[in-house]
């Protein structure tokens, strides 16, 4: 029990030294009873999530830290926030992810922890050592790592073509689907043939063989009084067929309307040559938003 004791109030002794160590009051933030710098909050886009900035003591701006918010890409994933820090006169910019304690009195242990503060300006050599050895940054990269593994599991993400998604979706020939000049899947259409004494299959394909495309038809003969059903499907460059199910897409009538900012169907529109091909455009718009193309 003694043992027990001494442990409990050797925990709580030391969490008080840290806290006593730094403290933030009055937009003033203190090492050891000591004004190192000024914080300031303000509310961002993201409510309820703040960006915070450190100020020097001679009122100059040292770090800007902005909230930035990570949207999930599809519906099953949930969105979430890192911060931006914006060191003064440094041209790139450190992204970290965070949990845990308000980030003001997260920011304030960086700058003791690491000893960024060098006076009234930042320590370049400790931000050098910072930014190598802190975990935040490796944190959201994990984090982003976790959407990706998702997404390759249940959307073969790995098997699409790399390119920009905000880009307007073209369909050459109503067959190849292009999109930021690159192809990223095919139309296969065809016929089911049923009854008159069995079911045959009619279907056009593009091919693509060493970087050239082709048409392979495969015919057979149909039986009299047969019922025909037509058929398309998407596939992946991989030749992998698109499976949608139990995926969630926009209803048509939704088709038209004025959004801002524009859907990726509305920014394609335009460059459709043929109407008739405005529900196959609608459905392959759906698919990329989804990340099954």
């Amino acid at each position: 029990m003694k043992r027990y004791l001494l442990t409990l109030l050797t925990y709580f002794v030391g969490t008080a030294a840290v806290a006593q160590e730094i403290n933030l009051s009055d937009s003033v933030i203190y090492f050891d009873n000591k004004p190192v710098a000024y914080y300031v909050k303000e509310l961002n886009q993201s409510d309820p999530h703040y960006d915070i900035y450190i100020i020097s003591l001679d009122m100059k701006l040292l770090i800007a830290a902005r909230v930035v918010k990570f949207d999930a890409p599809i519906r099953e994933l949930k969105p979430f926030y890192y911060y931006d820090l914006i060191f003064h006169n440094e041209k790139d910019t450190f992204s970290i992810y965070h949990e845990g304690q308000a980030f003001a009195l997260e920011m304030a242990s960086l700058l003791k922890k690491y000893n960024l503060l060098g006076g009234n300006k930042i320590n370049k050599d400790s931000l050098a050592s910072f930014k190598k050895v802190y975990n935040g940054n490796t944190l959201l990269w994990a984090k982003i790592k976790e959407y990706e593994t998702y997404l390759n599991e249940n959307r073969f993400f790995s098997e699409q073509t790399v390119r920009d998604r905000t880009k307007p979706v073209t369909i050459i020939n109503d067959k190849i689907i292009m999109q930021d000049g690159k192809k990223i899947g095919l139309v296969v259409t065809g016929t089911n043939v049923s009854g008159g004494g069995g079911t045959t299959n009619t279907y056009t394909r593009v091919l693509s063989t060493s970087g050239a495309s082709g048409v392979q038809i495969d015919t057979r003969d149909t039986q009299p009084n047969a019922s025909v059903t037509y058929y398309s499907e998407i596939l992946l460059p991989s030749n992998r067929k698109v499976n949608a199910s139990g995926v969630i897409f926009e209803s048509k009538y939704r088709k038209n309307k004025t959004y801002k900012p524009l859907s990726l169907y509305d920014i394609s529109f335009p460059l459709l040559k043929e109407s008739r091909n405005d529900d196959l455009l609608w459905h392959v718009c759906q698919l990329v938003n989804n990340y099954l193309l």
